[in-house]
């Protein structure tokens, strides 16, 4: 019994330390097409003086007709700020090989968005995603999602050393 118990300490501290996300949600397609007028909004409690790494998640089909997707993203702060910036995210490699994993009619890729965001101010933090694709409906897309992470450096460090930085929001 005496024997038992360091592992289940070193496993209960393995689970607990491994998982650094904070936020996840996805906006699925039931029609398996995204729309381009279909705006996509998320709303991410913040801490002050918080990092967070954020991807924008994506499932699509196989038969998605693009190497590429385009995006607006938009991050309102509880602040008050306001970012936004436009994503070429690209899809396949050079060969016309998925840059995602799957299997069958389910692929998978996580694309980066912000590393090491900080905010000011406690609150919530609203995401707005849009579609900047040239057509109306986009097939293959199954779903989207906003992933947030602490980042690395606050996960290793912690906030205490992270008072002062450049960009804070």
């Amino acid at each position: 019994m005496k024997k038992i118990i360091p592992f289940l300490f070193l496993a209960i501290l393995l689970t607990s330390c491994g998982n650094n996300e904070v936020f996840k949600e996805y906006r699925r397609f039931d029609d398996i097409s995204w729309d381009r007028y279909k705006i996509l909004n998320f709303e991410v409690e913040v801490e002050k003086g918080q990092l967070l790494d954020f991807d924008l998640f994506l499932r699509h089909h196989p038969n998605y007709p693009y190497d590429h997707l385009d995006v607006n993203i938009t991050f309102y702060t509880p602040s008050g700020s306001t970012m936004s910036r436009d994503y070429h995210f690209k899809l396949k490699d050079k060969n016309g090989n998925w840059l995602s994993d799957g299997l069958g009619d389910l692929w998978d890729i996580n694309l980066i968005i912000r590393k090491e965001m900080s905010f000011s101010k406690t609150g919530i933090c609203k995401v707005r995603i849009e579609n900047k694709m040239t057509k109306i409906k986009i097939p293959g897309i199954i779903e989207i999602g906003l992933i947030g992470y602490r980042s690395l450096d606050e996960w290793k460090v912690g906030r205490q050393s992270k008072k002062f930085r450049n960009g804070v929001f």
